[in-house]
This record gives structure tokens, C-alpha cells and sequence, in this order.
């Protein structure tokens, strides 16, 4: 099919809509992109796209919206397969594969090997290990995935059946999954993949449990890739979406491997069975893994978002509905843009303001990750408890607002949302994943509040606590472990617009508000409530805690530019948007403030004034803002998103394209139906006719 000429131009065309809101920018897009995305990222992607674009018959995806999943999951095999090859030719890095993964949105059968099974090897494994798994591991000569969620225990890690217990007769480990509880579930890469899985089980020796340690079980045979003695395993089936990947089911029936197969840098298990660690080491550093995929989340989500809100900011800004109904005037006749609708801009514009922070935190978390994992490296497990804490809280964080912001953007793209040529719909279910893997986001909030509970209660007795980012703001706020007035916070008796402009004030308002939500669940839970009785309003502490760590980078990260800087005017409105807009979101919050701190109705009501007073002013640099994230075409992979703002004759192009109108197969198909379906059902009565003559 081809699209009809003669077609009388559409004005304002949406290419032309596209390039005026583009001319409104008040800051040069190349400046912003170097200074909100890592350098480093930055380059990676450069290099991955042109490697890619080189090859449009591997890593093209226009056609992946017909695909069904077996043919979407040879797509990904052949497109990891390609990656492995150029990385050993030396054309990527082993690091870039993963920058191609979240270029296409094909996390592949291959991802988990990357991610999970060869870090928890270098972490974990002992050099000797590391010569014998890590390096085929690295080269590809073994495939691995990360096994330790059981289908009756997710979050609940110290409850996992799987066992791994010494037999010291033969110098070996028998793993074994004694019910169905223990069967290994949501594994991916194991359903038709890996021939090694990271199984974590409980390790037992002499009859004393030692609590899950990682244990190297290998499943099938690199061979002809049968399943091993013992080993029954296969593919989940369909999900919701993250179909590319084979995430599968294992179980073990007393398989035996070699007492080296046991990660054994923080735990050693000799051959006559005594278990010993490193001096000063912490058992939870076995969770090494979980917190490293958790730095990896808080890294991708910011582009995840990213990709999110240029599709839907583009195309609200190119969209035209009504005439005379929006606040800014149109010529006569001219339909107003989506985007300056009052309500598509509530639920787009402040995702933009999140998106810049997430972008901040990312860069400001992978460095406080790195250097925590240098202070492991030096036998160090101070900082191990604070990052994981973080780790945890961020990880919620920065799922949550990605994941619900694709979803916001897919209902603000109306009618066109629902296509999967928007590019959002596929994407929000390979992403949706993110909210539960690697830490339920609900069990997460505990982890972190847990950390900040025991915080205040040594505060409260007297003793020393390490110094970090959260116990300072802890100890900023609280005497000795309460909630402290004199002297009062710095944004007592000033008003909101005020605060709005300065953001130390800002970040002292967010630090006050976790640390009196704090005091107040340590008060309630020594007066005698339970744990389970706090479960909702650990939800509501991890977030303010989240909401003044991610500022905090936020503001950390704009004062490294210079005074004079010209990205500073919108950053700085983008960073007062987002308190506000936290602000808004938890007003109920503010009223709970202990004392003169507390919030009055006409602050709140200025709080939801100037919010969109700031969110209307930002709208004019919505193009300009999601141009600076550098997203593709190819990333967007979106008919409602091209750069260069031809929308429709792309959406009309791409849908003759589907098979049931492409020339060959589409003919042929509805030939097929019209015999066996429609003929029959049109021509009912006069083949009924027929048959009386």
C-alpha cells in the first residue's frame, strides 16, 4: 500500500509545530545534554548507535510490533549473538552490550549472563574461581543466570529452601529443592539459555545452616545443551511484557558439584568442613548482586523516563485539538497544541522536573557506589549498610516515578497511545519488571526504613553512628535521637515563594519533614506498635527520605555549573518544580510537622498556585528539554516521536506495513479469510437458497 498523492498539506503542519516549539529554547540543547547525561554514557551511546546503524538488517526493530515472541525472541538471540561477535572483534566493549540492550529495548537471552551471573563472579569468587567460571564467562564460552527466587520466595531471601549441603565424603556439595516451593522461578536467561546458574541456597555443613550463599551449579551441557542429571528446567511462557527474555523454572534433585563451585571470597568452607570469613566481613555481602542491579536500576530509569516523556512531549506539542479553549491564543481557526492544556501539563511537565533529578542522582549513586565497593575491596563493611539502605530507596524511587510516568505519558498521548506504534506500550512491559525485581518496591521501603530506625534508636542511646548522608541530616534535626525545635528549621515563617528560590531552605524543608517522620514512627513503635501495624507509613517514610536524597544530588549536581551559566535560569525552575510538586503530592505531610514547623491551609494553597504558575512557564522549554536528552529515532523506535515531527505520514506508513495490508502477505491472508470466515456469513441466505433448489 502506498499513501494516496495529491493530499492537500496539513497546516501548521506537525513538522512545523515541532520546529517552533523548538525555537522557543532559552539554552543551547547540545550544552544541556553534555551537562544532564554522563559523559561517559554519553560517548557509549554514540558508539553503540553508529555501530548499530551500520547494520539495519540485525538491529533494525521497525518490524518487532508484528512480532509474535518466538519470532521476537530469535530476533534478540540473533541480535546478541551479533553483539558477542563484535565485542570479541574488538568493535565494542563488553560494558556497551548493555548500552545496546537499553538503545533497543531487547534485553536479550543473553542479558543476565551480563548483569547478574559474570558480577556476582567477580565480586564474590576467589581468584581461583574467577579462573575457572569467570573467565569462560567473560569470553562465552559458559552461559549463566542469577537462580534465586523461588516460586513460594521472592523478597523473602533468609527464607529460600533451596539447600546446599557439604558432603564430606566426597569433598562436594549436594544442591538440592526439596518441594515446589523451592522450585526456582522468574529466572531469566535460564528458561532455554544459561548452561550455569548462580543458585543461592541455604548452605548447610555439619547441620548448621549458614545462612543463602551463592553456589555455581551447572544445568546443562555446553555440548549438545540437554538439560544435566538432575536438572529439570524450562521457559515461563508469554508475560505481560520483557517477552525477549526466557525467564524460566528450575529444579535441582541432589545435584552434586565440587566444594569450589561455593563463591568463596566471603565465606570459605575447608575440606574438612570448617567455615570460616574474613576478619570484620558482613554476611550481607553476599546480597553484593542485588545491590549492584540496584545501582544499575536507579542508572537506567532516568533513561527509561527519558525516552517516556520525549515521545509524549513531543507529540502533545505537535497534536492539535479545539480551538479557543486553551489559554493561549491561536490564530483563528488553529486548533490549540495538546500541551497547553492545564491538565496535560500537571502530568507531563513535572515528569520532566523528575527525569533531570534522576539523571543528577544516577551519576551522583554510581559514584558513591564505586567508592563503597573500593572501601569492600580494602575489607572495609562500614558503608555496606548505609548503601544498601539507599541502594534500596532509590532503587523504589526511581522505579516508581519511571514506571508510572510511562503510563502517564501513554494516556496523555490519548487514542494514539493505545497503538504499539507509539512506542510506549511494549516498553512500559518490558519496564514494568523494574518495580518488582530485585527487591518488591513495597519490601524495599522496610530496608531502607529499617536502617533509618536503628539510626535514631542508637542516637537515643547515646552512641556513635557513621557519618553519611542520611544520620546527618538525622542528627541535624533530632537531640539525641527526638525531634529538636531550638533553634527552629530555617524555613519557619517564610513564605513559599521564598523557599521556592532558595534551595538550601529547600533541602532543609525535605531533610525536617523525613526526619520528623522518623522520630514519629520510632516514637509509636517503642510505645508498642508492631511492625506490621507500621507497614504503611514505612511507605510514606522511605519516600520522603528518597525525596530529599534525589533533591540533594539534584542540587549537588547544578551547583558544579558556574553562576553565570545559561542552563542554570531553567535547571534552578526545574529543580524549585520539584519540590513544590513533592510538596503538592504530600500535603498531608506538611499539616503533620511538629510544632511551628507545621504548614498552614493558605502555605498549601500557595504551594498548588505558584506549582503551576512554574509548571506553565517550564512548558515553554518541554521540546528543548527532551530534545537535551539525546534520545534517537532509534531509541523512540515511535511513530508519534520523530525528530523530525513528520508524525502522521509515519503512524500511516508504518500501519501499511502490518502483514495484513502488506503487499504479498496481506492479500493472500484476507483471500484465505474471506473463504473460511466472511463468505460464509455474507452469503448465508443465498447459500441457504441455493440449497433448497
Amino acid at each position: 500500500m502506498q499513501i494516496p498523492k495529491g493530499l492537500e498539506p496539513m497546516t501548521p503542519s506537525t513538522a512545523d509545530a515541532l520546529a517552533s516549539e523548538r525555537a522557543k529554547g532559552v539554552f543551547d540543547v547540545q550544552e544541556m545534554n553534555r551537562f544532564i547525561i554522563d559523559n561517559k554514557m554519553r560517548t557509549k551511546l554514540a558508539k553503540v548507535e553508529k555501530v548499530m546503524a551500520a547494520e539495519p538488517e540485525t538491529f533494525d526493530l521497525h518490524n518487532v510490533y508484528f512480532m509474535s515472541r518466538s519470532e521476537k525472541m530469535d530476533h534478540a538471540l540473533k541480535i546478541g549473538k551479533r553483539l558477542i561477535e563484535l565485542m570479541k572483534a574488538g568493535a565494542i566493549t563488553a560494558d556497551e552490550i548493555s548500552i545496546a540492550d537499553l538503545v533497543l529495548d531487547i534485553n536479550g537471552p543473553f542479558g543476565l549472563h551480563r548483569t547478574m551471573f559474570i558480577p556476582t563472579l567477580e565480586n564474590q569468587a576467589t581468584a581461583e574461581q574467577q579462573e575457572e567460571f569467570l573467565k569462560p564467562a567473560q569470553n562465552y564460552e559458559i552461559l549463566g543466570c542469577y537462580a534465586q527466587t523461588e516460586i513460594g520466595h521472592g523478597s523473602n531471601v533468609q527464607g529460600l529452601e533451596t539447600t546446599c549441603t557439604f558432603v564430606p565424603e566426597t569433598d562436594e556439595f549436594e544442591v538440592h529443592m526439596p518441594n515446589l516451593r523451592a522450585c526456582k522461578w522468574w529466572i531469566g536467561s535460564l528458561g532455554v539459555t544459561a548452561t550455569h546458574a548462580m543458585v543461592m541456597a541455604q548452605l548447610i555443613v555439619r547441620g548448621k545452616n549458614h545462612g543463602p550463599n551463592p553456589v555455581v551449579v551447572p544445568i546443562r551441557s555446553t555440548a549438545d545443551h540437554k538439560p544435566l542429571p538432575g536438572v529439570t528446567v524450562g521457559d515461563l511462557g508469554p508475560k505481560f511484557g520483557f517477552n525477549t527474555m526466557d525467564n524460566g523454572f528450575l529444579m535441582l534433585d541432589r545435584v552434586r558439584v565440587p566444594r569450589r563451585n561455593l563463591l568463596q571470597r566471603y565465606i570459605n568452607v575447608s575440606r574438612e568442613g570448617r567455615v570460616s570469613r574474613p576478619a570484620n566481613v558482613d554476611p550481607k555481602v553476599a546480597y553484593g548482586t542485588m545491590v549492584y542491579v540496584r545501582t544499575q536500576i536507579v542508572s537506567n530509569m532516568s533513561q527509561v523516563l527519558a525516552k517516556a516523556t520525549t515521545v509524549a512531549v513531543r507529540y502533545t506539542s505537535m497534536r492539535r485539538q479545539f480551538s479557543g479553549k486553551a489559554d493561549k491564543a491561536t490564530e483563528r481557526g488553529v486548533e490549540s497544541p495538546v500541551l497547553d492544556y492545564g491538565m496535560v501539563q500537571y502530568r507531563l511537565i513535572p515528569l520532566l522536573a523528575q527525569n533531570y533529578a534522576m539523571f543528577a542522582t544516577s551519576q551522583a549513586f554510581s559514584e558513591h557506589y564505586a567508592e563503597c565497593m573500593a572501601e569492600l575491596g580494602r575489607g572495609n563493611f562500614g558503608p555496606l549498610k548505609e548503601l544498601h539502605a539507599t541502594a534500596c530507596g532509590l532503587k523504589r524511587w526511581t522505579s516508581d516515578a519511571a514506571i508510572r510516568g510511562i503510563d502517564t505519558c501513554r494516556h496523555a498521548c490519548g487514542g494514539h497511545g493505545f497503538s504499539q506504534f507509539s512506542g510506549l506500550n511494549e516498553f512500559y512491559g518490558n519496564q514494568y519488571p523494574n518495580i518488582i525485581w530485585e527487591g518488591d518496591n513495597y519490601l524495599l521501603s522496610q530496608q531502607t526504613v529499617r536502617f533509618l530506625l536503628t539510626q535514631i534508636r542508637a542516637l537515643r542511646a547515646g552512641k556513635t553512628v557513621a557519618s553519611n548522608q542520611t544520620t546527618q541530616y538525622l542528627k541535624r534535626h533530632l537531640s539525641a535521637g527526638r525531634m529538636a525545635m531550638v533553634p527552629p528549621p530555617q524555613f519557619v515563617g517564610r513564605s513559599i515563594e521564598a523557599l521556592a528560590q532558595d534551595p538550601d531552605a529547600q533541602l532543609e524543608v525535605l531533610s525536617f519533614r523525613a526526619a520528623a517522620m522518623a522520630s514519629e514512627l520510632a516514637d509509636q513503635m517503642e510505645g508498642g506498635q508492631t511492625w506490621n501495624r507500621s507497614l504503611v507509613a514505612m511507605q510514606r517514610l522511605c519516600d520522603a527520605h528518597s525525596d530529599y536524597i534525589v533533591a540533594s544530588y539534584f542540587r549537588r549536581h547544578l551547583a558544579t555549573l558556574p553562576a553565570e551559566s545559561p542552563l542554570l535560569p531553567t535547571l534552578n525552575k526545574l529543580a524549585s518544580l520539584l519540590f513544590l510538586y513533592v510538596l503538592e503530592q504530600h500535603s498531608s505531610d506538611l499539616f503533620r510537622l511538629p510544632g511551628r514547623a507545621a504548614f498552614s491551609i493558605a502555605q498549601v494553597a500557595e504551594v498548588e498556585r505558584l506549582l503551576a504558575e512554574i509548571i506553565e512557564d517550564v512548558r515553554e522549554q518541554a521540546v528543548p528539554l527532551v530534545d537535551a536528552f539525546g534520545v534517537s529515532d532509534m531509541r523512540l523506535n515511535s511513530a508519534l516521536a520523530r525528530s523530525d515531527g513528520k508524525v502522521y505520514e509515519n503512524y500511516l506508513q508504518w500501519a501499511m506495513e502490518d502483514p495484513l495490508n502488506k503487499e504479498g502477505s496481506g492479500p493472500a491472508i484476507r483471500a484465505e479469510w474471506f473463504k473460511k470466515y466472511y463468505a460464509p456469513v455474507l452469503h448465508a441466505a443465498e447459500n441457504k437458497k441455493k440449497a433448497k433448489l
